[in-house]
């Protein structure tokens, strides 16, 4: 999100720059405290995520309209422009990727602090919202706990100001048609754009394929305010009318566009549309004159960069030492103080590095400084989060040792794109036909799967054979459709047709059961009704022992980190540092229902847990992590969890 603005009393020796509008900063006023609002109090202004949106298109506008007369004056010199973007946007960037590095040395975890510095690293190098995209899945960490995600919008605006500059010259030097050639690419970003929202969300929100649109139609109307001279026309009913129009949608969109949308999409077209007409509409109509143009929104548009920069780092920092929500007066509290760093960032920083003399050495200083960061943050992320900072531990875990235990790709599947054919033969005990030994079903997500090795090193030790059918993102239960699974309602269908068929002995239900309880953006409901429904037919099979396995102890960062830090620093073998404590409520249903429904209950968090906290470890001498992530049980860790329920008798071997 890059501002471009000229103070009124240097306008004049920067020809270059277009004509300053102080309505332009007003609705970058609007942009930034949507956004801020929304990232503050998500429930308040759930739309507010659009105000990213209004600034692509301010920026495709006002970067077209520099570069657009620059070419009409035969004047356009690459190294000037990027020279002038450098100013612009490294001096604060710099400042708070900087800031956050040193933060984070002394407030996060390892892998808390590598993953901030590969975003540091992907800030610098213009790629954000590429690393951004790539972490998504199902293991990622929460969206809450990642300082620098916002930059992933800065990343798309710097491929913008990288691509279309050299594409426009081009374009220019073949004397082509630049309106065919922009109209078709507007329309090829925003078609792929349509299409990405129903395929894959996540690519759709941070591809600057699907983005370059919004960018476009800022430069469109560069194009065309250019040619028509539109903002010399004076105030007129039309423009009134186009102006408040403008404000509506933008407003519409702010109010009834959330996070279940599907967002970009279609639906981006009410920021995008109303950003661009309420621009066009030029500074002299109602609403631009006297709200778009109060001095408060100006003033806000005038800090709106390192606002927008230095409000998400501060609230998720909170967010990660709170390790929950933070209450509404330390929101407030960020949001004012985020504003006044951003107004000393403006006033000491950005004005004085941006104009004056000695402009040559600023951008190859600034250049510099850069490319150290860059190295600086890579470095930190290849050494795995300086892990020696904070525990000069040789302690590390290789992320995905678990496969082999889980038994991944063959019976612990990935649900999407997967089918029940996914699952290998050898996933179940019953051959031919028969069944020689008492078996134990084992049936779930990927929560289900880390308890596989402990359930095989006791069934095994009793004379059972196990069977395992597990999916990523599936719960148990049947009728249960998954927005972001829809594989998972065949899979589990598959499975019940296995369970009449092998009639296991026993049969162990088991989740990851609070990320199915409505409150996570991107999974369904899981009711109640669903549940006893799915139980009732179970024990119409005649199944001799059904349990639903409780909730594991799940983190709010990777167990083997906070391990790391906590057990070999202070030697303590559990803690609450950074639990989830909502699961508690989810455990607890569970146990409720698994009452209702007279099948046996075992909760995980009652074998590991006390009022100390929660194990992290297997040995108190050795460090041996339970879980290899934020709750995803390691081989110890299965096999140390099953061994207690089978000695506190909770779970039962008898033939």
């Amino acid at each position: 999100m890059t501002n471009i603005f000229i103070e009124n009393n240097l306008a004049s020796s920067h020809s270059e720059h277009p004509k300053y509008r102080s309505d332009i900063d007003g609705l970058r006023a609007i942009a930034i405290l949507s956004v801020v609002g929304f990232h503050a109090f998500p429930t308040w202004i759930q739309g507010g995520f659009i105000g990213v949106d209004i600034f692509f298109v301010i920026s495709g506008y006002l970067i077209s309209t520099i570069i657009f007369t620059k070419f009409n004056q035969n004047s356009f010199k690459f190294i000037e422009f990027y020279s002038r973007r450098i100013k612009r946007i490294f001096p604060a960037l710099l400042l708070v990727l900087s800031a956050s590095f040193v933060f984070g040395w002394f407030m996060l975890l390892s892998d808390e602090y590598k993953q901030l510095s590969k975003h540091i690293a992907g800030a610098a190098g213009f790629i954000s919202n590429l690393i951004l995209w790539n972490e998504s899945g199902y293991f990622d960490n929460f969206a809450e706990t990642k300082p620098l995600l916002h930059l992933w919008s800065l990343g798309i605006e710097e491929q913008f100001y990288i691509a279309w500059p050299l594409l426009l010259w081009v374009i220019w030097k073949l004397r082509l048609n630049l309106l065919t050639i922009t109209v078709i690419v507007v329309v090829i970003s925003f078609t792929f754009n349509v299409y990405q929202v129903h395929h894959n969300v996540t690519a759709a929100f941070y591809s600057p394929q699907t983005r370059f649109w919004e960018l476009l139609a800022g430069t469109l109307l560069a194009y065309i305010t250019l040619r028509q001279k539109m903002q010399q026309v004076n105030s007129s009913a039309r423009n009134n009318i186009q102006s408040l129009l403008g404000f509506f949608l933008v407003s519409i969109g702010i109010i009834f566009i959330t996070k279940d949308k599907l967002f970009p999409g279609w639906w981006a077209l009410l920021p995008t549309i109303g950003a661009v007409l309420i621009i066009a509409a030029g500074p002299h109509t109602w609403l631009n004159r006297a709200v778009l143009s109060n001095r408060v929104l100006v003033w806000f548009g005038l800090i709106s960069f390192p606002l927008y920069l230095w409000h998400w780092p501060l609230l998720s920092f909170v967010r990660i030492i709170e390790g929950e929500i933070p209450g509404i007066e330390i929101r407030f509290a960020v949001i004012v103080i985020s504003i006044a760093l951003a107004w000393m960032t403006f006033k000491f920083i950005e004005i004085p590095i941006r104009f004056g003399s000695n402009g040559q050495i600023k951008t190859i200083t600034l250049l510099i400084l850069m490319i150290l960061i860059f190295c600086l943050g890579y470095i930190s992320y290849k050494k795995d989060g300086l892990i020696f900072k904070a525990t000069n531990s040789d302690f590390k875990i290789t992320p995905y040792d678990w496969v082999k235990g889980y038994r991944h790709q063959n019976c612990f599947i990935n649900a999407v794109d997967a089918t029940s054919n996914s699952f290998a033969d050898f996933c179940s005990s019953y051959i031919n036909g028969k069944n020689k030994t008492p078996m134990i079903m084992l049936w779930g997500d990927s929560h289900a799967a880390s308890i596989y090795r402990g359930l095989l090193k006791q069934t095994t030790r009793f004379g059972y054979d196990i069977t395992q059918y597990t999916a990523s993102g599936c719960p148990p239960i049947l009728n249960f459709k998954v927005d972001k699974r829809k594989e998972c309602e065949g899979i589990n269908s598959f499975v019940l047709e296995q369970i009449k068929r092998q009639q296991p002995d026993t049969l162990i239900l088991a989740a990851f059961w609070s990320m199915y309880d409505g409150k996570s953006d991107d999974w369904n409901l899981l009711e109640d009704q669903n549940i006893d429904a799915t139980i009732t037919l179970l024990k119409s099979l005649n199944i001799k022992n059904i349990y639903i396995l409780g909730h594991l102890p799940t983190f709010k960062s990777n167990q083997s980190s906070i391990a790391a830090n906590v057990f070999v620093a202070n030697k303590i073998d559990r803690t609450f540092k950074r639990f989830n404590f909502s699961i508690i409520e989810s455990n607890k249903r569970m146990e409720l229902i698994a009452k209702n429904n007279n099948v046996k209950f075992i909760s995980p968090l009652d074998l590991l847990c006390d009022g100390k906290g929660c194990l992290i470890s297997t040995s108190s001498q050795t460090l041996i992590p339970l879980a290899w992530d934020y709750g995803h049980l390691t081989e110890a860790g299965s096999e140390f969890l099953i061994a207690k329920a089978v000695e506190k008798n909770l779970i039962s071997f008898s033939k």
